[in-house]
């Protein structure tokens, strides 16, 4: 019998009083948040908002642990916090945005401090909880009021809260930070409540409500000096409070340092009030201090603040954990001793309230809110029915576990209320639940299915959503891995008692065909965690070391596996084995373990390149090399192109444009690295796997120098010989001394050694991010520092005034190799050493350069093969290599410069133009790059042809009078851009960059600086700096409010107030009750005696010498806007106008690498677009994916900060320059069968000779299909 039912009565009553929450057919909308998704992973309840501040206020929460942690942790505090707190606003700290609001609040009694950080997904703010969605009878598709879940439980081994010692500090004592999120399906609100610890010390409070000492003071000031101490009274004694408060304020509304007011020690009230006694509170407030002992020995120094900047918030609110927050807080504080004084405080808690979403309930009785029926409803006594009810449906969801319990809380809670229309709702929810559970126990297969759930430690009444059950499976299976075959088995009872197809379909996913990466993820214990790295490595093989059976270990290690099929991992995959192995458990049937290059292809796709070592960078940019044509041209054909290894044409062959001497060992290995990237080459045409493993020599000799190749070489020869017998000249690596007499025979072995050693990557040291959204990349996060030893810079410099070229060399970033780079033989003759087994004789002859430097390249390490570098350092030292593995073609008779195929193909020449402000021509560098830099936006999006004007339009620079611009003087027919995405401090720019298809690179040529085109282009770089000022003045004046309304309004309450002031005056400051905050005046550092200035009349100054207020401010700022957005329009129209008739050198996007990470680690991948079959591939290191729309890759490409270096081609030229080579097919299998038989089914005798066959060439396989986009 099946476990799920249409649950609507047929009787004539509304189904949402006949049917259970959930059951009522109506489809509700599910945003999901990162907080939000964390709900499923627990099975805790929530609460509405006014219970949630209720138990805050009461430091109870009925879920969260917060105060229980907190009271056994030692904290130093001047009161006592377990009493109900009274908050109020704290400083300039609390703001709203369309997606967040903060509220910043202290307690008066305790001065601990709250901050409410509240945001939500502005897209879907129409659909979160709102009061106004209220209504009886209640619907499950509407949500009034949030419901808000502690997420904050990410495992039970690790502490909840994890804070950086940095927010522990005196700014922000941060003890607690626990976040919250709205449970309703639509509703994308969450609130992250922060405690911190107060600011102020007991001993400061006590310095300041010490009123004996202070009165002792003042006697003994008017005793010694009675004229100037006068009017000093007993008062004063209550008045430490007010003046450091209003210390505090004027620190605060100082506009700099020069406006800081200085307190003189020896000022009146500050002598009495505080003194020598406070000196150490106004130093750990950070006043500067001056020491100045006069002969009385009275210290006649000052205390001056420290002015803290204003925050560059767009709210204009403060920012936590500054030091001007610090000094706000501690005013705040000093403000709640002023309130506890006698002056009344204003509370925040109606506005927590508002900003929740919720009413405040009165008169709670404290008894009854524990009473379990509540606390398991979330709600409060005396709430209306409606906030009932919403709260039981959404409970319902939450914990599954305890509907039974839920029904009984909303029984009593009718019987409470006493409402009529709630206990009817109560007792038909009671009666169907019972009905079912009864209906489901007597069915033929009911008991099955309840036993099912109990082992789900779920309550029978299968009314549970699939995801529910599911969760409930992942529960079990982490806390007990050894059943994680009785829980599939029980999950498929389940599924097969329902007949909802979708229901049955959520729960075989997860028994179906192994672990679903989320369960995979919750068995690792991986649920919150960003990645899979070495911390996570070594406690999964702790968790299988100390798994306490078979059963348990097989299951860490199929989740495993499903962690390394989801991110490609050859270097987990290879752990698994390993594991596997080692605990002697076999790969079941269907298990993906094995690698890509042992799959069968599909010969409709190009061929993946397996990653050896955290060299995704590197396999981006030979997918990508191997489509452009010149470098497959010089690859395969290497003999038309290679350079003689003779020292007079290494010596000949200079590189690049400041023409760098090539030595021999960088031929050497250049020469090694075409024949292996040839190798690789004819694979990727050839294999007939998914994919094929490049070689580590290959690597080695992109990503190694040839100087480190050399310094390896001789430091592993120096450190043999201290103790051993040379080693052979070739033998690859030196090692010790052979053994046997036979490996005298090695002498013969040579440099050219075909092994290739698999150096697999380390998953130690490496890092597999298993997010949900993961593209299924092998995504690792691979640190390393970035070496510059390979970067080339391929420039030369001309500087000359415009035709007027003088040709300098520019140094080179690239270290020159020199000879003293490798070891000579040391003159005389080895001394005799006795062995049986190996002769000498050979040793004294000298390695070879070429020998050593092949040597070290079948046989030099990276790192465990775990360092990644920079993809256009490896891009330059792939070009340099191709460079220096091949002849010039022709030589540049005026400069010098040998061209060749590569350089050809791909160096732009630019010029970088300087000028002095007092000069009337321009200064010119002629450089040619391999590259051109597009640099994005520092904050949001732009375009590539903004990106790129940060590097080619003029720049003034002010303070060395000098303006500069760069232009493009050749295009090569493939153009690279970097998108430079290195900032200061190590950071990554991950700004957008929107990507066009073509590219028109009109507006970078250079011209004349007498033409039309120049002065056009001029007036261009005036019109966009004209409009990125206006866009920085419409965002200073959008982050701020109008203020014409506000001026006019205040304006006008002055002027209302002025006409009633003299009436109240007088009896206000005669009202000895009221504390009037008085505005004290500061001595500077000279002596003159501190000055109480009264509260002024408002006769004191006459109308007459004040000007006139400004009239119609709101109207002014209005025409103001108007007109900054009409000429914003106008100047961009022309700007576009001028841009669209510049379409003279169309570039096409062919490339994008992309990386994901930070700027010193990460993954790389790479797009390729084939323009014979229209279709975008996706090379993902062994994966390779197709995608149609070029829109949509696009659009992929253009959203986020991956993209990083692009590959345009010349529009006319792009079938001469680039095309994808199609995968050969293998022949089909001839069918021998019956060829050899006659009509009559005799065999035939015929002669063994081969027929002849046409001499023109076979025809090559045909192209790739085309692909289903997916």
């Amino acid at each position: 019998m099946a476990s799920r039912y249409d649950l609507r009565s047929a009787q004539d009553l509304d189904t949402s009083y006949a049917s259970l929450p959930g059951t009522s057919g109506t489809s509700v909308i599910e945003n999901s948040t990162p907080l939000k998704a964390r709900i499923l992973n627990q099975n805790l309840g929530g609460c509405h908002p006014s219970r949630w501040i209720y138990e805050l206020l009461h430091n109870n929460f009925t879920v969260c642990d917060v105060f229980g942690r907190l009271r056994k942790t030692e904290l130093n505090t001047p009161y006592p916090w377990e009493h109900p707190h009274r908050l109020m606003i704290n400083g300039n700290q609390s703001y709203s945005t369309n997606s967040t609001r903060v509220l910043s609040s202290v307690c008066v009694d305790c001065h601990f401090h709250f901050v409410f950080k509240m945001s939500w997904d502005e897209r879907h703010s129409q659909e979160s909880c709102n009061p106004q969605q209220e209504q009886w009878p209640p619907s499950d598709a509407r949500f009034p009021w949030h419901h808000l879940v502690w997420v904050g439980q990410e495992s039970q081994s690790s502490p909840l809260v994890k804070i950086d010692d940095r927010q522990r500090n005196k700014y922000y004592p941060l003890v607690a930070r626990e976040p919250f999120a709205c449970s309703a399906g639509p509703c994308t609100f969450s609130v992250t409540l922060e405690i911190s610890e107060p600011r102020m010390t007991r001993e400061w409070i006590d310095l300041l409500l010490d009123h004996d000492t202070i009165r002792k003071n003042v006697r003994r000031a008017k005793e010694q000096d009675p004229d100037r101490y006068a009017a000093a009274t007993d008062d004063w004694a209550l008045q430490a409070p007010l003046n450091l408060n209003t210390y505090l304020k004027n620190l605060l509304e100082a506009t700099s340092q020069e406006n800081a007011r200085s307190i003189s020690k020896r000022n009146k009230r500050f002598f009495v009030l505080f003194g020598t006694r406070c000196f150490e509170m106004f130093r750990q407030l950070e006043f500067e201090e001056t020491v100045d002992v006069a002969e009385d020995g009275v210290d006649g120094g000052t205390f001056t603040p420290p002015i803290p900047p204003r925050s560059d918030n767009p709210s204009g609110a403060t920012d936590l954990g500054t030091y001007r927050a610090y000094i706000e807080d501690v005013r705040s504080e000093v403000q709640c001793i002023i309130h506890r004084g006698g002056q009344p405080a204003e509370l925040c808690t109606p506005g927590l309230h508002a900003d929740l979403g919720c009413a405040e309930v009165p008169n709670v009785d404290s008894v009854l809110v524990n009473i379990t029926r509540y606390e398991i409803m979330g709600v409060l006594p005396n709430q209306p029915k409606e906030v009932v009810v919403n709260a039981y449906k959404i409970q319902w969801e939450m914990i599954p576990d305890k509907r039974k319990a839920l029904i009984d809380a909303l029984m009593s809670i009718g019987n409470d209320l006493n409402d009529e229309q709630l206990n009817e709702y109560a007792v038909t929810q009671s009666s169907i639940f019972e009905s079912q559970v009864q209906s489901q126990t007597n069915g033929d297969d009911g008991g099955l299915t309840n036993q099912a759930l109990l082992f789900f430690e779920l309550q029978p009444l299968n009314d549970y959503k699939a995801q529910s059950i599911v969760q409930a499976f992942r529960r079990k299976v982490a806390q007990d891995p050894s059943c994680a075959n009785t829980a599939r088995n029980m999950l498929m009872l389940i599924s097969q008692a329902s007949t909802d197809d979708n229901y049955t379909a959520e729960l075989v996913m997860e028994y179906g065909e192994g672990f679903s990466l989320p369960t995979a993820k919750e068995i690792l214990g991986l649920s919150d965690a960003s990645g899979f790295g070495p911390d996570t490595l070594d406690d999964v093989k702790e968790k299988i070391r100390n798994a306490k059976d078979k059963d348990a270990k097989t299951t860490y290690l199929e989740a495993m596996e499903k962690i390394a099929e989801h991110t490609n991992s050859t270097g987990l995959k290879s752990t698994v084995s390993e594991l596997r192995e080692m605990h002697g458990i076999a790969v079941p049937d269907g298990s993906s373990a094995t690698g890509a290059s042992a799959q069968a292809a599909n010969f409709d796709l190009p061929v993946g390149l397996e990653n050896i070592g955290n060299t995704c960078y590197l396999n981006s940019l030979l997918q990508y090399l191997f489509t452009v044509k010149p470098v497959r041209d010089v690859v395969i054909n290497y003999d038309k192109f290679k350079l003689e290894l003779t020292d007079e044409k290494i010596k000949e062959r200079l590189l690049g444009g400041n023409k760098m001497q090539l030595d021999r060992g960088e031929a050497v290995v250049a020469q090694a690295f075409v024949q292996e990237l040839s190798d690789l080459f004819n694979n990727l045409e050839q294999s007939d796997k998914v994919a094929t493993r490049p070689s580590q020599r290959l690597a080695n000799a992109v990503l190694l120098s040839t100087g480190t190749l050399l310094k390896e070489t001789k430091s592993s020869a120096e450190a043999t010989t201290e103790s051993q017998p040379p080693p052979l000249p070739t033998r690859p690596p030196p090692g010790p001394p052979a053994k046997e007499n036979n490996d005298v025979e090695m002498i013969t072995v040579t440099a050219n050694d075909s092994r290739d050693p698999v150096d697999t990557a380390s998953t130690v040291s490496s890092q597999t991010l298993v997010e949900e959204d993961s593209d299924r990349s092998y995504d690792k996060v691979e640190t390393s520092p970035t070496t510059t030893e390979d970067q080339v810079i391929d420039t030369v410099m001309e500087v000359g005034q415009d035709e007027d070229v003088v040709k300098i060399s520019r140094t080179s970033d690239r270290p020159m190799e020199i000879s003293e780079a490798v070891e000579k033989p040391k003159n005389g003759t080895s001394q005799d050493i006795e062995s049986t087994d190996v002769n000498m004789l050979d040793a004294e002859e000298p390695e070879t350069v070429d020998q050593k430097v092949l040597t070290a390249l079948e046989h030099q390490k990276r790192s465990s093969g775990t360092d990644q570098q920079d993809v256009e350092e490896v891009m330059g030292s792939i070009i340099n290599r191709l460079q220096a593995a091949i002849r010039p073609s022709s030589v540049d008779e005026s400069t010098g410069i040998q061209f060749e195929e590569i350089m050809k193909t791909f160096f732009v020449t630019t010029i970088n133009y300087t000028k002095k402000f007092d000069d009337k021509t321009y200064q010119k560098e002629i450089s040619f790059d391999r590259s051109i830099t597009a640099f994005p936006a520092p904050k949001g999006s732009c375009s590539l042809y903004e990106a790129l004007g940060r590097n080619f339009d003029q720049e003034i620079i002010e303070e060395d009078k000098l303006s500069r611009y760069t232009a493009i003087k050749t295009l090569p027919p493939v153009l690279h851009v970097l998108i430079q995405r290195s900032q200061s401090m190590g950071s990554k720019n991950g700004n957008p960059v929107l990507i066009p298809e073509i590219l028109y690179l009109d507006r970078y040529m250079d011209a004349p600086h007498e033409s039309l085109t120049f002065r056009k282009r001029v007036e261009s770089w005036a019109t966009a700096s004209r409009i990125s000022d206006i866009k920085a003045s419409k965002a200073a004046v959008g982050s701020t409010i109008p203020t014409g309304p506000i001026l006019e309004s205040i304006g006008q309450e002055e002027d209302a107030k002025g006409s009633i002031a003299a009436v109240t005056e007088d009896s206000e400051m005669t009202d000895g009750v009221k504390i009037v905050e008085e505005d004290w005046s500061f001595d500077g550092t000279v002596d003159d005696d501190y000055l109480l200035v009264g509260r002024p009349s408002v006769n004191s100054v006459t109308s007459a010498g004040l000007p006139s207020r400004p009239k119609d401010i709101k109207d002014t700022e209005t025409a103001i806007r108007e007109k900054m957005d009409s000429e914003l329009r106008d100047k961009e129209e022309a700007l576009e106008n001028y841009y669209s008739k510049l379409k003279s050198n169309p570039y096409r996007l062919h490339a994008v690498i992309c990386h994901r990470g930070q700027l010193m680690s990460g993954h790389y991948w790479v797009w390729i677009y084939d323009f014979e079959q229209d279709v975008w591939r996706k090379y993902n290191d062994s994966n390779v994916e197709v995608r149609r729309s070029t829109d949509e890759v696009l659009n992929t490409l253009s959203t986020s900060g991956e993209p990083y270096f692009l590959c345009y081609v010349r529009d006319e030229d792009k079938e001469t320059y680039v095309d994808v080579p199609r995968r050969r097919r293998p022949a089909p299998p001839s069918d021998t069968s019956f060829e050899n038989l006659d009509a009559d089914g005799d065999i035939t005798v015929t002669n063994s000779e081969p027929l002849k066959t046409s001499e023109s060439p076979q025809e090559l396989p045909p192209a790739y299909s085309e692909q289903n986009s997916d």
